[in-house]
């Protein structure tokens, strides 16, 4: 079986879910293409200045782009390079990039994902969100109304996906998408994030053995709204200790760091720029819980580690607790959010075994298997 994955971008030294699928699907024994631009997007650009390489038997065709804005990315020869491929199914990502949108009036065999957030969309009022309804109007509205209407299947990585995009299209393909319920999730590797008990409270940020770590990893964003956490770590002892990694020491980044010192002390957090995986993984093994305001990749690799999360029970999280991880809401009052966290296991073996509930749940392997079961029919 040949799988082809059309995507506006494909960083293998990154990683995001359409190098992680690809490489899953190799290892499953697939035959698989990648068909993509030549471009890596602005908003990672100050972080990666090459593309890396790509996983052990994925063949990846790069595309010379002709238009680009922001995150959208246009380029010929798709479909040309689809036929010279015959995949039996094709994997369209990123509707937002604009990319896959030559695809779906040509080719009936396409599983088309979305990843849209409520977060995404969340200011729909006043200037900018008449900026983003008018972007999203005339550069990517026609590319969401041509993948619902032409695909195979409609498949969501969040449970919220469906709902955030429904928003934005609106009418009766709106709708449609309101009533779809095929679902994956993101996902971890085990082998790149795993459970090492030597690097248990060895977090060398100066804090003591004592201390109980909470680690958030994730690109430092205002829509983030990473404050509303502060309230929750006053109302915890003071050997709780707040660690955030992926700081691109911008505006947001350095206002951030200003709040955190007047509501917290200096003591009580550190900020971290981006790691590579292998540190991440010391970190997370080095922590004691995870906390995440919106959905993200490292939730899942945090959960590979074995730690417990915090996160707002929105939509955007429903599947995590439904899995059987540990999962605690953060929601007023506070003080049963503290009470919850002090009653967590924190043991090895409390680890160890929400770890492998976290691999049967997460694992991208997992993920991939689901998609095919979900293109080939057998879930919905």
């Amino acid at each position: 079986m040949k799988i082809s994955i059309v995507c506006g971008h494909y960083i293998p030294k990154m990683g995001y879910l359409e190098v992680h699928l690809s490489r899953a699907l190799s290892l499953l024994g697939y035959r698989v293409q990648v068909i993509t631009s030549d471009q890596i997007p602005p908003y990672v650009s100050h972080l990666y200045s090459e593309f890396g390489n790509p996983p052990d038997g994925v063949e990846v065709h790069r595309l010379k782009t002709k238009f680009k804005l922001g995150q959208i990315v246009v380029a010929d020869g798709i479909n040309g390079a689809l036929e010279s491929f015959a995949p039996d199914l094709i994997i369209a990502i990123g509707l937002g990039k604009r990319f896959p949108k030559p695809i779906f009036k040509t080719w009936k065999n396409v599983v088309t994902l979305f990843g849209d957030n409520a977060y995404s969309y969340k200011s729909l009022q006043g200037f900018s969100g008449l900026k983003t309804k008018l972007v999203f109007r005339v550069l990517k509205a026609s590319t969401y109304m041509a993948a619902v209407k032409h695909s195979q299947n409609l498949v969501a990585y969040t449970p919220e996906s469906f709902d955030a995009a429904a928003q934005m299209v609106g009418g009766r393909l709106g709708n449609t998408l309101k009533n779809q319920r095929s679902q994956i999730s993101l996902g971890f590797w085990p082998e790149e994030f795993f459970y090492d008990s030597a690097s248990a409270g060895q977090n060398g940020l100066g804090w003591s053995r004592d201390s109980k770590v909470i680690i958030t990893a994730t690109r430092l964003k205002p829509e983030k709204e990473l404050e509303r956490f502060i309230p929750v770590l006053k109302s915890l002892p003071t050997q709780y200790k707040w660690l955030l990694v992926g700081s691109g020491e911008d505006e947001y980044a350095r206002s951030l760091e200003t709040k955190l010192i007047s509501e917290l002390g200096v003591e009580r957090f550190r900020i971290l720029p981006h790691q590579d995986r292998t540190e991440l993984n010391r970190l997370y093994n080095a922590a004691d819980f995870a906390l995440y305001t919106v959905p993200a990749i490292s939730i899942f690799e945090a959960l590979g580690t074995g730690l417990p999360a915090l996160a707002p029970l929105h939509k955007a999280f429903a599947h995590i607790p439904n899995s059987g991880v540990s999962f605690i809401e953060l929601a007023k009052p506070y003080q049963q959010v503290v009470e919850q966290m002090e009653q967590v296991a924190l043991s090895a073996e409390a680890r160890a075994n929400r770890v492998d509930q976290a691999i049967r749940s997460f694992s991208w392997m997992e993920v991939a298997s689901q998609l095919l079961e979900i293109a080939k029919g057998e879930t919905s």
